[in-house]
């Protein structure tokens, strides 16, 4: 175990190089920061930054923590069904990226695409979907992040859950969507040096047969050696439906495409997708089956994955991964920030409280409501820890809150029959039958209604299948019946830039400077 200074130290180091190099990327701008930029970074990123970004945001503290759990728990199909099963999803998203960037342009939120497709009550019920997807995406990069530090430095685990969220605000309050994408790029090359480091160790030092023949001794060892393993598939199928909802219902996604050129947004999703993919598939199985393996002992499955590296290199070891977790943490975490923000100054304060709000209000309501919401997940992370809600319990059991809106939000964008009443039925009825259906399952399997009964893998996957099969059904079904049909067209002209009375005020000036000079 490291001393816990080294945990305040990476803090510190982390903290203060980001917002260094954010600051430093401010001044040099030829262009003013306004809410336009702070919020789409000008709609102008290139197709290598937005895979970076994508890749970088994709990358949980639950992708390194998660990921090297289901390996040490599952076997040589964990570290599959977790990549696999979250990899899709981006790769789907790239259809959907070509049709916001061909229907809402200018859209800032994919909920604002929402209030003009649907009606309020949808625009309302979606909005909610949208927060409780960004508040448990973040709770368990702030959880993994928290759980790591005191495992290989002993720092405060609370302490900890709340320090985790300044590191990524303050520089994301600086330099909003922009300053993420650079973050992003940074801390992907990092992540896959430090991977490469983790795989080239594990080889030299232990190789591949003792890891092999640990594994075939094993009680459970049938379990461990083959794909077709049981609990490995339900936990795979569990990792499909909630991705789904962390990635469709999820506007730090959304925002890459708003971000990104035309010509850039849907080879992005597919580029970083299949990147991606070797992230959890590599850590999972180089610290989390290699763990299992060599008989690695550990008090959770959640930190095997930092215990494996302190096993393998020591200090170093303990260093290089909390160095590849800050790295997650931070990326996802502005990512997660700045769609929060987005989405509570489109649809929340310029769509309901301010609609004629300046760029410079709107920039200066952003900047705030992301302080604001930093501090918030610090103090709602030292309340999961409270009430012993572990990351893993999160994880799985997210699909089961977020994945009713998935089908209802696509088929809006991508289908012009979806209708008003089907959306709004579909995702809310979802989300209550799944909810009903995971308690019950807990308690027909276990006797009872409890955390770790809830946590368990037949109730988790129940819970989650309900959720997409009601949602889909009613919303599709509604669809049928009902026979309407949407013009998308009208959509073209419903969206205005942050920016658009600033634009004007400088058309109005220059013409007033020509007419004078002219005069």
């Amino acid at each position: 175990m490291l001393p816990s200074y080294v945990g305040y130290s990476l803090l510190l180091v982390f903290g203060m190089f980001f917002t260094l190099v954010t600051y430093v990327m401010q001044r040099r701008r030829k262009q003013k920061m306004t809410a336009e930029q702070f919020s789409t970074a000008g709609r102008s990123v290139g197709v290598g930054l937005a895979s970076a970004s994508i890749i970088a945001a994709w990358t949980w503290a639950a992708t390194l923590m998660m990921s090297s759990s289901t390996g040490y728990q599952y076997g040589i199909s964990g570290p599959y069904w977790y990549a696999a099963g979250a990899c899709i999803q981006v790769l789907l998203f790239a259809i959907v990226a070509i049709h916001l960037k061909k229907r809402a342009p200018n859209a800032h939120t994919f909920l604002e695409f929402i209030a003009q497709r649907f009606d309020k009550k949808n625009h309302r019920l979606i909005l909610v979907f949208a927060l409780m997807t960004n508040i448990l995406v973040t709770s368990m990069v702030v959880l993994g992040g928290a759980i790591a530090l005191n495992s290989l430095t002993g720092m405060n685990i609370y302490v900890a859950a709340f320090l985790i969220p300044l590191t990524f605000t303050i520089y994301t309050m600086i330099g909003g969507l922009k300053a993420s994408f650079v973050a992003d790029y940074f801390n992907t090359v990092m992540i896959f040096a430090i991977l490469a480091i983790f795989a080239t160790a594990i080889y030299f030092k232990f190789g591949i047969d003792p890891i092999y023949e640990g594994l075939n001794n094993l009680p459970e060892s049938t379990q461990m050696l083959t794909m077709a393993s049981i609990p490995g598939l339900f936990f795979g199928m569990i990792n499909i439906i909630g991705n789904f909802g962390a990635v469709f219902v999820d506007q730090a996604y959304w925002q890459r495409a708003i971000a990104s050129k035309d010509s850039a947004a849907s080879r992005a999703y597919i580029y970083g997708g299949i990147a991606w993919f070797s992230i959890p598939f590599a850590i999972a199985t180089f610290l989390g089956v290699s763990a299992a393996g060599l008989g690695i002992q550990v008090a959770t499955p959640d930190a095997v994955a930092p215990e494996m590296a302190a096993y393998l290199l020591g200090g170093v070891g303990s260093i290089l991964f909390l160095a590849m977790l800050f790295m997650a943490v931070m990326s996802t975490g502005a990512a997660e920030l700045t769609a929060i923000t987005n989405i509570i100054v489109t649809d929340i304060y310029r769509a309901s409280i301010n609609p004629e709000a300046s760029s410079e209000k709107l920039l200066n309501m952003s900047r705030k409501v992301t302080l604001g919401f930093g501090l918030m997940m610090g103090v709602l992370s030292i309340l999961l820890f409270k009430v012993g809600i572990s990351l893993g319990f999160v994880y799985m059991a997210m699909g089961i809150f977020v994945s009713g809106a998935v089908i209802p939000v696509t088929l809006g964008l991508m289908w012009k029959k979806a209708t008003n009443t089907g959306t709004f039925f579909g995702a809310s009825s979802g989300l209550i039958f799944g909810v009903t259906v995971w308690l019950t399952s807990a308690y027909l399997f276990y006797g009872q209604i409890s955390v770790q009964s809830l946590g368990e893998l037949e109730p988790m996957f129940f819970g989650n299948i309900t959720v997409f099969l009601v949602s889909g059904v009613i919303s599709v079904g509604h669809a049928l019946i009902a026979n309407q049909e949407f013009d998308f067209d009208s959509l073209k002209d419903k969206f205005r830039s942050f920016d658009e009375e600033v634009q004007n005020t400088e058309e109005e000036a220059a013409y007033g400077r020509k007419r004078a000079s002219a005069e």
